[in-house]
This record gives structure tokens, sequence and C-alpha cells, in this order.
């Protein structure tokens, strides 16, 4: 008994200078109903040129953005074969 008395008290000072880690894991998260108190946008520094789709700031909920469908190209008949030209961005 002395010897698992003196086993254990250097297990237990070996474990005593390590520091204790703790791990969480969270597989899911419901919010429901969030309220926002104060939402603040400093624009000063933002430069957009062009915006296709959706500028998403602060906390967006459940925002899902559909992309445009592309034209087809237009394809025409030539002595060499089929030519096809894209529509510009104005059309």
């Amino acid at each position: 008994m002395e010897k698992q008395i003196e086993e254990l008290k250097a297990a237990l000072q070996q474990v005593k200078g390590r520091p204790i880690e703790y791990h969480i894991h969270i597989d899911h998260v419901t919010i429901k109903e969030p309220s926002l108190e104060q939402l603040t946008f400093q624009l000063d520094q933002l430069d957009i040129e062009e915006l296709s789709g959706a500028l998403n700031m602060g906390n967006n909920f459940g925002v899902h953005v559909k992309p445009k469908a592309s034209p087809a190209p237009k394809l025409r008949q030539t002595n060499d074969g089929l030519k096809f030209t894209f529509p510009s961005k104005e059309e």
C-alpha cells in the first residue's frame, strides 16, 4: 500500500505542474429573433467600383443571393462556320 501511495503522490506531482485544458465543441446553435440595439457603419473608407450580387454589411441573418443568369451568346452562321458574340454589360 505504501508503494501505491508513493506512486499516486508522484503522479499527482506530475499533474500539478501541467495547465488544465478544456475543449468545448458546439454542434448546433439556434438563434431565434435576434435583436440589434445599435448598428454603426463607418463608410468613409469604402470604395466600390462595381457591385454584382449583394453587399452585406454587419450581421445578415438568412440572406441568400441568387446570381443573375448569364445571357446566352448570339450565334450567327458565316461562310466559315458559326460565329458567336457575348452581349456587352450595357445590354
